[in-house]
Formats: structure tokens, sequence, C-alpha cells
């Protein structure tokens, strides 16, 4: 049944997209009716909508998905057919509801307001301050280092921890020996999956892409054919022996400028716009004690241990972020 539906959903999802094309020329917006259910109706624009607080490049692969396109299709249908049956019920009149409406709203606009902020800061030109971050931090800016290494994996599936330590010191010993290799014990006896298309080669590889212990190991083989002692990680036993080892390269000012500009640029633009929020913070709030001692018992008195206290939420939790963040 589940994959009837999915499979439903990716049909679905190609009619919209023909339909789109047709009504539309490309790269313009266009509204059709997308679903029906009950007496809900969920347009293109609903979708859109939906999607709006996602960032812009992160929604097309969203909804690249005809299982997501079903979910999100069927929350919509079943929020729309709540809300039209709250509506009729009259539901929507009391004016606390009234009044948590407008706050929903609220919640909204004070997005699309933070965005709007957003985009209107003039940002300096940056250039100079990123240049002079990187010429004073130049060990910071430089490839991986990378390694070619060679490895035999014991799991402890159908063995004891000291059995795969014990028989990979065994090991350890042949191959300093001479009387086999890595690939050889590789082939006949690793645990690892990638073995019949790497024969337990993990060549100029990122340290950095190991497992922790793994990639400390690797670090402390001093030079090509040292073998580490066995090292234990999350998937078993590991022997390990380097064959080679490229230090990292330090980047030169051109190859770095454009990233560091932008980070030194994202940052003013959020710097700007919580200063903003900021200022707007500290506006004088007025209120009087007489109008705020009541709340403490407007919703009746305590009969239980409080629950601790948690501060309000900040108006920075829901600022924009920058495109390609969220």
């Amino acid at each position: 049944m589940r994959n009837r539906l999915i499979a439903v959903a990716a049909l679905f999802a190609c009619a919209v997209t023909a339909v789109a094309q047709e009504a539309q020329p490309a790269g313009a917006q266009s509204n059709y009716l997308i679903a029906k259910q009950g007496k809900a109706e969920v347009w293109a624009i609903d979708v859109d909508a939906h999607l709006a607080a996602m960032p812009a490049g992160d929604r097309a692969g969203f909804i690249d998905s005809p299982k997501r396109i079903q979910q999100l299709l069927g929350h919509l249908l079943l929020r729309r057919n709540l809300a039209l049956e709250a509506r009729e019920s009259g539901l929507d009149k009391g004016p606390v509801v009234e009044r948590e409406l407008e706050q929903a709203v609220e919640v909204v606009l004070m997005r699309y307001r933070l965005e709007q902020l957003r985009k209107n800061i003039q940002v300096p030109d940056l250039e100079q301050l990123a240049k002079e971050k990187f010429l004073a931090s130049r060990d910071a800016f430089k490839s991986s280092e990378t390694v070619s290494i060679a490895h035999v994996l014991l799991d402890t599936k159908e063995r004891t921890d000291q059995q795969a330590h014990d028989q990979l010191l065994a090991w350890k010993t042949e191959v300093a020996s001479g009387k086999t290799t890595i690939e050889e014990l590789a082939k006949v006896h690793s645990d690892d999956p990638g073995v019949p298309t790497n024969k337990g080669l993990y060549e100029n590889t990122d340290v950095n892409s190991f497992v922790p212990e793994f990639a400390e190991a690797v670090r402390k083989l001093g030079k090509p054919g040292d073998l580490s002692e066995p090292v234990k990680t999350q998937f078993g036993y590991h022997l390990i022996q380097l064959r080679a080892r490229t230090p990292g390269k330090a980047y030169a000012w051109d190859d770095v400028k454009d990233r560091l500009i932008a980070a030194e640029s994202d940052a003013f633009i959020k710097k700007e716009l919580a200063d903003y929020v900021e200022r707007i913070k500290n506006l004088p709030i007025e209120a009087s004690e007489a109008s705020v001692l009541p709340l403490r018992e407007r919703y009746g008195k305590i009969t239980a241990a409080p629950v601790a206290e948690k501060e309000a939420p900040a108006v920075e939790a829901v600022a924009v972020p920058s495109d390609g963040a969220k």
C-alpha cells in the first residue's frame, strides 16, 4: 500500500511539473490546483507559502521526492480540512483565537521584515579585512593532509575483542617480516565491506575522513611501511599500514579570496541585523507594576510545584539566515 502511494505521488509530481511548464514560460510563477480532499483544496501557491521559510537553494532538493510530496500534500490537506471545520463551527470568532491568529501573522511578517532588512544592508568592501585575517593566520588556510593506507578489519561479531586484537598482532609480525602483505590478508580475512573493490587500500584520502580513532593511529605512523598496533573503532579492530603521506598544501590568497570575502560579508550582515534587532529590544518599555502583577494570578493560583522557568524565545531565533544556510 505504501509503495503504491509513493508511486502515485511520483506520477502526480510529474503531472504537476508538466502542467506548470505548459502554463507558464520557464522561470515564471504560476498558480494551479494541485489536490483536493473533502472540502479542502491545495494550490501551488500553498506549497510556495509552506516552503517560504526554507532557504531558496534548498527547496528544489526538498521537493524532488515523491515521498516528501505525498507527506506535504497530506499535511496541507489535513490542516485545511480541520481549519475549514473550525471556521464552520465558529471557532475563529473567539477573542483569544482571533488574537492568536494575529500573532501567527506577526511571526510571518517579522520573518519577511528581517529578510527585507538583510537584503537592504549595504556591505562595504571587505577584501582588505579578509586579506589581513588571512595573512595573520596562514596556518589555518591549507589543504588537508592526505594519505594512502592499507588495512585489515576484524569485527567482533563472532570473536572476542581479545581474539581480534591477538590475531592482528600475529599478522603484524608476519607483514613486518615480509611473509605476507596487508592486501593478501585483507582479501581473505578482512570484514571491511569495501575489500572486494579496494583490496583494503584507501588511496589519497583525507585523514579527517576517517573515524577519530583510526585517524589518530594513521597520524602516528611516521614513514611509508610503518604498521600500527591493533586499533579499536566502532567497526572492530584494524591493522593499518602507511603507504604514502602528502602534507597539506598552503593556499595562496587567490585560492581562498572569494570564500573569505563572502564569510566576512555574511558576518557583517549578521551583525548589522543583530544590532538592528537589539535596538528595537532596547526601546523603553512602558508598563506599570499594577498592570504586570495581575498576570501571576491570571490563570489561577499555583496548586503544584512550579516548573523550571524558561526564557521567552528571542527574536533572533526566527531571523532569516543568509542564503544557503538555515
